[in-house]
């Protein structure tokens, strides 16, 4: 992908986008563009703090509550994950299982398993599972395509 930057005048300021296939990669760039990045408020013991959609792998629901991992810490925040998939449609956020919501460009590998389930590795080493219902999708987010919602 070719990025060309150009200094103009102020007020005289325009974004252009070329593209051949609108993908979800140019969705989440335009989204970005016109709303900027959402920001996740997540507490641990060291207090409040504010998560970007790129640093967190995936959100976890553990006995009513949900957690967000990042590399190395998890957080406690306030969204269902069903509020966390919405808010963060676009941003390569997809909903692998009853009780995870993953971030796809966190993924490094896949591989079937037994029940056409998929065991999927993250770039921290951890390992989430995409449930059968959710295997479809899935590929289909794999491949380049629409992106749910």
């Amino acid at each position: 992908m070719k990025i060309s930057m150009e200094q103009v005048e102020p007020g005289k300021e325009e974004v252009l986008i070329r593209y051949w296939e609108f993908t979800p990669e140019l969705r989440r760039i335009l989204d970005f563009l016109q709303k900027g990045s959402p920001v996740i408020m997540g507490k641990n013991e060291n207090g409040q703090c504010r998560l970007l959609p790129e640093q967190i792998y995936y959100f976890e629901r553990v006995d009513d509550r949900v957690f967000a991992y990042t590399k190395g810490q998890e957080y406690q925040v306030t969204l269902t994950l069903r509020e966390a998939e919405e808010r963060l449609k676009g941003h390569g956020f997809f909903r692998c299982n009853k009780s995870f919501v993953v971030n796809i460009d966190r993924i490094v590998s896949v591989r079937s398993q037994m029940g056409n389930r998929i065991d999927a590795l993250l770039d921290n080493q951890e390992h989430v599972i995409i449930s059968r219902r959710y295997v479809k999708e899935f590929r289909e987010r794999l491949k380049g395509g629409k992106e749910r919602g």
